[in-house]
């Protein structure tokens, strides 16, 4: 079944009360009414003006965006416990990429890694979560002009979120599964016969639609807010028209991609085109420039903002994370043997050498280039700053000393007891932590701001320069605009020089785009999806992942060797998910995805 659209009405006031029992200051007090009659007639009140709980009701559906941070199996979102152990399964999900692996030998991570997942045993089901947020959007439609909304604002903003929010569960079905049912602005009910042989929509109509959608509403949203206006403004980060155009710009992309526009063979309507179209990269081109186009982003000078402050000028679309009043993220990730405040980190997150080996030298070249500089016995040395941001490695300096992840190391003191802590590849991530090198104990991170926390960000302005580079590339070859993109991204991560060779072809330039994805985006969920919409997984992660052995010479020098970590299980069926069977065997029209 789609969503929980088989529930019977009960279901509807279960959902009302989950919504908001935990909200608090509502102008009607919840104890002048049973909660077991929070209705649609409560919600859409006749006879109130202010119209604050159908407000809610849409503030609800954001709240089941995806976050990020620590993420695996089952749901969409997942908050940080404050019992560090309990929470051990959790891994972000580029663990499931080229770039990293769970630390834990007993991590559930594993079981994604060699394949252990299928309609019986899901991995990153957010099929009913999507399919309840559509239905919850489509409540509203339907029933918010039954409110005498005295603000006349809400009454044009809040039916126009509620249809982009749509649209971008609508994205997050597709990118998964390929084609999928398009509901329009139906509800059903449990007596509908329909909702037993609902058939997937193919790709083309699901892009389409979800296209559709956004150019509806975009221009229909509450005002972007000034950069000087973000900080104060207490619906930052609700849709706007920035927003939709970003979401936009990522649909198109991902419609353009090999992935779902093949080149050669056909594939099956609901999992992709029927034939290649250079003109869908064009596409893509033009909504990432439209988004460019309206001036209101830019880059930080220091990456280190971004998890530093909510607001600022890179951020387009982000979910809030959970509130924190510490910092648990940097015990998370630290490597083991740090304990600041006695309490042990974590090193949950093991990078792979095939990622570290990703970054350039800091002269922008690659460490494959025999003229790069770079010197296999000080590894680290003159690399691109970004590798330093993202990586704890051996000898960098973290909380006043140098990270030891040699054998026998602080840090990798190869003890039974830290097993399920200790790194496979010689690193950690360190992504998300907040520039203390020199400090004593961590930087809070997910510092309250006015009222607020920093965001998962969905959708930054550099992915936003990198997807333009990336479709114009594709459509047009690698011309100047495509050169002034990548060279932004370069030059604020500190390269020098930061211009790219002249001359480049268009397969050069991909490899180049595709290579700054990957640093630039590292563990922000990118990179995940991005070898699965270019169909490179399965040469990129299906095949040996390795890390490295550091040891410590009686001079104080130290030897680096590669060593193997683990071959993850990757086939051509999983370039998508498969549809819970709890799903196609209620619903016989729903077709399975191929290979499951």
């Amino acid at each position: 079944m789609i969503g929980g659209m088989k529930k019977n009405y009960a279901w509807c006031c279960l959902i009302l009360i989950t919504c908001f029992v935990a909200v608090s200051s509502c102008k009607k007090a919840f104890e002048d009414k049973p909660l077991e009659l929070l209705t649609i007639d409560y919600i859409f009140d006749e006879n109130d003006p202010t119209g604050d709980q159908a407000f809610k009701w849409v503030t609800n559906i954001y709240s089941k965006i995806p976050t990020g941070y620590n993420r695996m199996l089952g749901g969409s979102s997942w908050a940080f416990n404050s019992n560090p152990r309990s929470n051990i399964s959790l891994v972000p999900l580029e663990c499931f990429s080229d770039d990293a692996v769970p630390s834990g030998d007993g991590n559930d991570g594993w079981n994604i890694i060699r394949g252990g997942y299928s309609p019986i045993a899901t991995f990153d089901d957010t099929w009913g979560n999507c399919y309840s947020a559509i239905r919850a959007a489509n409540i509203f439609l339907q029933n918010y002009q039954r409110v005498p909304w005295a603000d006349s604002s809400r009454k044009v903003w809040l039916p126009n979120e509620a249809r982009a929010l749509r649209a971008f569960f609508y994205y997050e079905l597709i990118r998964r599964y390929g084609g999928v049912p398009l509901l329009g602005d139906k509800i059903y009910d449990s007596n509908d016969r329909e909702l037993l042989n609902l058939k997937r929509n193919s790709f083309e109509e699901c892009v389409n639609y979800i296209v559709s959608e956004l150019d509806r509403v975009k221009d229909s949203l509450r005002p972007d807010a000034s950069l000087a206006g973000r900080a104060t403004d207490a619906d930052y980060g609700k849709m706007r028209k920035s927003i939709v155009l970003a979401i936009k710009a990522k649909v198109l992309l991902l419609a353009a991609s090999p992935l779902f526009n093949p080149s050669s063979t056909p594939q099956k309507t609901f999992t992709g085109y029927a034939a290649y179209s250079a003109e869908r990269w064009g596409a893509a081109a033009d909504a990432a420039k439209a988004l460019i186009d309206l001036g209101l982003y830019d880059l930080e000078a220091n990456r280190y903002t971004l998890v530093l402050a909510r607001a600022n000028k890179e951020h387009i679309f982000f979910r809030m994370s959970d509130p924190r009043t510490d910092n648990v993220y940097a015990y998370y990730m630290s490597p083991p043997g740090f304990k600041p405040g006695n309490r042990n980190s974590e090193g949950r997150v093991s990078p792979t050498q095939e990622f570290v080996d990703a970054f350039p030298m800091k002269n922008g070249k690659p460490i494959t280039d025999p003229t790069s500089g770079y010197n296999p016995a000080n590894p680290y040395a003159g690399r691109d700053p970004r590798l330093e941001q993202t990586v704890f490695y051996n000898g960098a300096k973290w909380l006043q000393r140098p990270v030891e992840t040699f054998e026998g190391g602080k840090d990798k003191p190869n003890d039974a007891t830290l097993a399920a802590v200790q790194t496979k590849t010689g690193y950690y991530a360190k992504k998300f932590c907040a520039n203390d090198s020199s400090s004593a104990n961590f930087t809070v991170t997910f510092i309250r701001d006015g009222g607020f926390i920093p965001p998962w960000c969905l959708i930054r302005y550099a992915d936003i320069l990198l997807m333009y580079a990336e479709a114009k590339n594709e459509f047009s070859g690698p011309e100047a605009t495509v050169y002034a993109a990548v060279e932004k991204i370069r030059q604020r991560a500190g390269l020098s020089p930061y211009t790219l060779p002249p001359g480049l072809t268009r397969e050069q330039m991909r490899e180049i785009v595709r290579n700054e994805r990957r640093i630039e985006l590292a563990f922000e969920e990118q990179r995940f999806w991005d070898i699965r919409r270019w169909k490179i997984a399965k040469s990129v992660y299906g095949t040996a992942l390795h890390g490295v052995t550091v040891t410590k010479n009686a001079n104080n020098t130290f030897s680096y060797a590669p060593k193997e970590v683990t071959t993850p299980y990757f086939t051509d069926a999983m370039y998508l998910f498969p549809i819970a069977i709890k799903e196609t065997q209620v619903n016989p029209g729903l077709e399975q995805n191929p290979g499951y």
